[in-house]
Order: structure tokens, then C-alpha cells, then sequence
């Protein structure tokens, strides 16, 4: 079915021109078969002028709606020329701020198309545009609710995500079991859900428990024996919260040979806050923090079998 373009009334008188004439009632007086020979030819230009603003502000803009390429299309030419590095960061900051998570879910799958794995998504991507949104707002170059909006959108973006890749989930031999938290007060979870998914997407049983009080997280791990406790830090302020969590943890574990790990913000002013809050190691990140649970859970299950 054709496009169907529908041309307003304009009247001159609203746009930036003299007024065409303090008679004239209306801009169709342009259609008048038989103007007067007598007009003033600067009436003609005026008129001209007109016209070519119509068409560029009005007419055009819909003709390239009607007849843009789809989405996938456009997305999948960038991705076959553009890396993920910074410049692919910022550009998914732009997409944030601005476009609907249907869009941004197109992009990301197009680069999962593309042969990139989810956790190349999630930590080379996904994690350094929630950095870098989080310190545009700090030099305040976006608002609050610029961020908040922003921060939804990742939200909802990484469970489409998880959700989408979930038959791509490993299946492993033993039952290895997760828990991550923040400490209460903390309202950014988004890091701590992108490892809780990087995790189960590894092929562990996880439980995500952000902004959690202490006795909350020592009910949960009396009850079942966790291998690992992964917590971030996101300031210096919830360093004694985290030091006071992890001994009272190691009392009322119910596995005694659970591991806990750090993580979060604070580590870039802080590398050695694992020995300093108590804790068993440390990550960088998501893919880091599964390598290094990995590697202790093998040591572990190969000290076990020693001991049988």
C-alpha cells in the first residue's frame, strides 16, 4: 500500500518570514491559479522559502521513515566493522539513553550473531557502558534520571539476554552453588547480577541477593552450603559492613570450606581489599571471579579425593 503523506496547513505568519500580506487569510492563498501581476516579486521568494521549509522539515523526514532499513540490517553492517572497544562502549551509552530496550536487544543479539560470546558481551560491553554511565553522571553531563532510566534499560536488557542464551548453559557433572551479595544500602546491582547470570551461565546453581542485611545472608548460608560467596563493594563506607559479614559468615556457614570472594568499584582504589576485609580472593570481574572459583573448586573436590 502506498505511503500516505498528509500536508498541514501552514500559516506563514508563524515562520520566520515578513507576513506575505495583512489582508491574506490563509497559506493556500499559494494555490491561486491567477495571482496579480501587480505582487511584489520579494513575495514570490518569501513564498519559495516557505515551501522548500515545508518540504525539508515535514515532507522528507517522513519519506525517509517510510523507506528506512530495518533495524537488524543497519546493526548488523556496523558490527561486522566495529570491535568492542571504547568507542563501542560509548556508542551503547548513546543507544541507552535513548532507545527502548527492544532496540538495544536487536544490537546485542546481532553481536551474538556475529560469533561473540555472552561473556564478552557482558564484561567487555555491557559492564564498561554501566562504568561509564555512572561517571557521566558524576561529571554531570547526564541527569538522574537520565541514569535511572539508563540503568532500567541494562536491567532488562541483561535478563532478555540471560533468558535468551539459557540453552547455551553448561551442564556440568557436580552441583556447584553461588551466593552474591551487596551490602544492605546499596542500590546498584547491576554488576552483581551480570556475575550471578555469568555464573549460571557457567553451569552453577546461583542466588542473587543484592542490598541484603547480614542476617539475612547468614540465614541463607546456614541452611545451605554454598562453595562460594562472591560480595561486592561498592565504597570504602561498606568496608566494615563486608569485614563484620564475612567473620560472622565463617561461624554459621553450613559449608565449612566455603570460599568468599570480593569484587565491585572499590577494588580499582583498593587491590588488596580481600586480605584486608577478611576475605579468600578477589576479582576483577565476572569472567575472573568464575576462573578463580573454578580453580578452587577443583582443588577442593581433588583434595577431597585424596582424603577418601
Amino acid at each position: 500500500m502506498p505511503t500516505t503523506i498528509s500536508m498541514e496547513h501552514v500559516d506563514p505568519r508563524t515562520l520566520d518570514h515578513e507576513d506575505l500580506n495583512s489582508h491574506t487569510n490563509s497559506a493556500w492563498r499559494l494555490n491561486d491559479p491567477n495571482p496579480s501581476q501587480s505582487e511584489n516579486p520579494s513575495k514570490h521568494t518569501t513564498i519559495t522559502a516557505l515551501l522548500a521549509k515545508m518540504v525539508e522539515g515535514n515532507i522528507i523526514p517522513r519519506l525517509m521513515l517510510a523507506h528506512k532499513p530495518p533495524i537488524e540490517h543497519i546493526t548488523s553492517n556496523l558490527l561486522k566493522r566495529t570491535p568492542i572497544d571504547q568507542l563501542a562502549v560509548e556508542n551503547l551509552v548513546r543507544m541507552i539513553l535513548i532507545q527502548e530496550v527492544d532496540d538495544l536487544e536487536v544490537s546485542m543479539l546481532a553481536y551474538l550473531r556475529s560469533g561473540m560470546r555472552l561473556d564478552e558481551i557482558y564484561v567487555d560491553l555491557m559492564a564498561p557502558a554501566a562504568r561509564l554511565l555512572g561517571s557521566m553522571w558524576e561529571m554531570d553531563t547526564v541527569s538522574f534520571s537520565d541514569v535511572t532510566i539508563g540503568l532500567g534499560r541494562m536491567h532488562t536488557l541483561l535478563a532478555r539476554l540471560s533468558e535468551a542464551c539459557r540453552h547455551d548453559y553448561a551442564m556440568r557433572p557436580d552441583v556447584a552453588t553461588g551466593l552474591f551479595v551487596t551490602p544492605v544500602g546499596e542500590l546498584h546491582s547491576f554488576g552483581i547480577r551480570m556475575v550471578d547470570e555469568l555464573f549460571a551461565h557457567a553451569g552453577w546453581r546461583t542466588l542473587c541477593e543484592p542490598n541484603v542485611s547480614i542476617q539475612d545472608v547468614l540465614n541463607l548460608v546456614k541452611y545451605e552450603a554454598f562453595h562460594v560467596l562472591g560480595i561486592g563493594i561498592g565504597s570504602a563506607a561498606q568496608v566494615p559492613f563486608v569485614t563484620e559479614l564475612i567473620s560472622k559468615v565463617r561461624e554459621a556457614s553450613a559449608n565449612p570450606t566455603l570460599h568468599i570472594m570480593v569484587g565491585g568499584r572499590y577494588m580499582t582504589e583498593r587491590p588488596d581489599i580481600a586480605t584486608y576485609v577478611g576475605a579468600d580472593c578477589s576479582a576483577r570481574d565476572g569472567r575472573e571471579a568464575i576462573a578463580i572459583a573454578e580453580t578452587l573448586l577443583y582443588e577442593h573436590n581433588k583434595f577431597k579425593l585424596r582424603c577418601q
